[in-house]
């Protein structure tokens, strides 16, 4: 545990009082050594306590003010002296207290690019919302249906989320990605070597799931996926997840075209299959039947909803923009 390299924690802030002690509590539970843990808030003028939180968990506070978390984790890559970064939101937990170190030995004994955990863990007492994301293994039909969720469901073991399973241990998968399949790594505690980032575009704004595009076409495409959890306190309620279903409507439609590197290879046939299959509620709810009859839980049936809500919500992204469809050729 000597020889482990340094870490730099990032994670971007807005008003995070309620979910960042939970989250530096996790971090500074680890059995790593802490003293090879730096932990940089990049805090974007927050109101509330974040920064007094900061402090008191030992952590590195520079300032954003952009209100772009993707300005936060540029800036937090800049500030950062470890070999490693480490990606991880105010509302993500890790679950265990050898969870990074494992991440850490699998990455370097593997040689990988990176790596992050396979599921969000199922919590009882969560809200309906985070219980639908845990089971999905993502917060947004869409990019279910579109087979680039970068968590596996409740009720899967195996690795078969895109890319070739290259190694399996009781510990891991060691998958080799490629640019059609890539799923949305990069998020939600997600490891990368500093030498990997420097290699591809981070500034002035650092997308996680553009960066790992730009490193697997330049040749790098291993990646470590733990056999563990990470929580995800993502939506307190319906409203909030609806909301969370806006914003990635823009990213979505933003990564039609040339803006962003990382591309859902939408067409028109794939997004009018798309729109019918979010809409019509029957494959929705058939696989909401399939996964309840496995691991019983209402929470499975909030996936027509949302999915309907989300064919809502794109088509309106849509017709506001027809650039969009011009984009897709």
């Amino acid at each position: 545990m000597d020889d482990m390299p340094l870490i730099s924690v990032i994670i971007p802030v807005y008003n995070g009082e309620k979910r960042l002690p939970k989250c530096l509590k996790s971090i500074r539970g680890q059995d790593y050594p802490q003293d090879k843990i730096e932990i940089i808030i990049v805090d974007d003028d927050s109101t509330d306590a974040t920064a007094a939180i900061a402090e008191k968990f030992h952590c590195i506070v520079t300032r954003n003010g952009s209100h772009n978390p993707e300005r936060g984790k540029s800036i937090g890559i800049e500030k950062a002296a470890g070999t490693y970064l480490f990606f991880i939101d105010d509302d993500n937990i890790l679950t265990k207290r050898d969870w990074l170190s494992k991440l850490v030995q699998a990455v370097i004994t593997e040689d990988c690019v990176g790596g992050q955990a396979a599921w969000f863990r199922f919590q009882k007492k969560a809200s309906l919302p985070d219980k639908y994301m845990a089971l999905y293994g993502c917060g947004d039909p869409a990019i279910f249906y579109l087979h680039r969720r970068d968590h596996m469901m409740r009720t899967e073991q195996k690795w078969n989320l895109g890319g070739t399973v290259l190694k399996e241990t009781p510990q891991y998968f060691k998958i080799q990605f490629d640019e059609e399949t890539l799923p949305t790594i990069g998020s939600q505690g997600f490891l990368i070597k500093k030498e990997y980032v420097e290699l591809i575009k981070w500034q002035p704004l650092f997308f996680h799931i553009d960066a790992n595009a730009d490193l697997i076409r330049k040749g790098y495409h291993n990646y470590i996926i733990l056999k563990e959890a990470v929580i995800h306190n993502h939506s307190d309620s319906y409203c909030d997840l609806v909301g969370k279903i806006r914003r990635n409507s823009k990213q979505l439609q933003s990564g039609v075209g040339e803006e962003r590197s990382y591309s859902y290879h939408l067409t028109m046939p794939k997004m009018i299959k798309l729109g019918l299959t979010l809409g019509t509620f029957i494959i929705p709810l058939w696989d909401s039947i399939k996964g309840f009859l496995k691991y019983p839980s209402i929470a499975w049936f909030l996936h027509p909803i949302v999915s309907f809500q989300v064919a809502v919500e794109y088509t309106i992204g849509v017709l506001s923009d027809l650039s969009i469809v011009k984009k897709i050729q």
